[in-house]
């Protein structure tokens, strides 16, 4: 609470993986949120039993207890106020987003067009990278994707891109105008079609990235996971067909347009 300097409450967030939860903690304590440092750590540590499925706070009385007071207090001192605070008096409403965005990328090989790959950013999971992606999608920050190519294709492996200053692997740039750092790695190589930051060591992300071909789980934590293609895996195939075990397409491989569904 901004006005009392209050501790308002608190959340529970659970995860199937222990592994998970720990680079969860590893990620977001001592983080910043809306301004204040957020502390996380893992609940009753000591009285977890592996596999269990039953929630930590099941048998706190204090929790069962006090853990909805705070939305009780709220609903009577009026709603109506709370909402106002959202909108003030003049100001038009914020447009909230309630999925994460999908860009869209068509693909062309030699001088033929090969088809498009859809792509769903997860904004959720890693919201710097996939805005940084989604601009360069769109080109709205006045450069982009836009008429680059896979420059590096290794079958069974990856395909990779986003060169758009260099077309070689050396260049690109980000839309905050220097390189940044790795956000999370909560999000693994687990499968084909996932797309990951390609980078020179850690914290060095740009606009270079690649898609994978299969599970690579040797990156997971040190390339930053943030999409996946949900549509076009046939035209990500072809685009592996391209390559070569030292990653020279046999052809050009574009992106001849690129852009965000709306």
């Amino acid at each position: 609470d901004y006005e009392t300097e209050q501790h308002r409450g608190f959340a529970f967030i659970e995860f199937e993986l222990a592994e998970d939860a720990a680079a969860a903690i590893d990620n977001m304590n001592e983080s910043e949120l809306f301004g204040r440092t957020i502390r996380v750590n893992l609940a009753k540590p000591m009285r977890i039993k592996e596999g269990s499925s039953r929630p930590v706070w099941s048998d706190d009385d204090w929790l069962k207890k006090f853990s909805g007071k705070t939305l009780e207090e709220n609903l009577e001192e009026g709603g109506a106020a709370a909402a106002r605070s959202e909108v003030q008096e003049g100001e038009p409403p914020v447009k909230k987003s309630r999925t994460n965005p999908q860009v869209y990328m068509d693909i062309k090989i030699g001088n033929k067009p090969a088809g498009r790959l859809h792509i769903l950013l997860r904004s959720d999971i890693v919201p710097m990278t996939t805005e940084n992606f989604r601009c360069l999608c769109t080109h709205e920050k006045g450069f982009g994707f836009k008429g680059s190519s896979f420059h590096r294709i290794i079958p069974q492996f990856m395909c990779q891109a986003g060169d758009f200053t260099n077309h070689n692997g050396t260049g690109g740039k980000s839309i905050y105008g220097k390189k940044f750092d790795d956000e999370n790695f909560i999000l693994k190589h687990t499968a084909p079609g996932l797309l990951s930051m390609a980078n020179s060591g850690p914290n060095t992300n740009g606009s270079q990235f690649f898609i994978t071909c299969d599970k690579t789980d040797w990156l997971d934590g040190k390339h930053v996971v943030f999409g996946e293609v949900t549509e076009g895996m046939d035209v990500m195939r072809q685009i592996e067909a391209q390559g070569s075990k030292d990653g020279k397409p046999k052809q050009k491989v574009i992106v001849s347009d690129c852009g965000e569904f709306i």
